[in-house]
């Protein structure tokens, strides 16, 4: 998937303005990635995936490619979006 579509998701996942929306951007999201075989060689990715346990597929990734890796950079900033935008919708900040 090209760079530029997949930081525009990190960038929509991280407006998302409730749980609902944030879960449909994400299914969405993982649909087009779904057929990025790299992925798939993740222990876990699917599984994670198919559950929204955004956290343990970023994990997935990280223990098979390796936190810094220029391929799956841009999977991670999306899913580092979904987890932030999770908890900022979960647990807004008050002040």
């Amino acid at each position: 998937m090209p760079a530029a579509l997949v930081q525009t998701w990190a960038v929509r996942v991280s407006r998302a303005e409730s749980g609902d929306v944030l879960d449909h951007l994400m299914d969405d999201w993982y649909q087009a990635v779904k057929a990025d075989r790299g992925l798939h060689a993740a222990i876990g990715f699917d599984d994670y995936m198919e559950r929204r346990d955004w956290q343990s597929a970023k994990h997935s990734i990280e223990r098979t490619y390796g936190r810094s890796n220029r391929e799956h950079q841009q999977t991670l900033d999306t899913l580092a979006a979904a987890i932030q935008g999770k908890r900022m919708l979960t647990h807004p900040r008050v002040g």
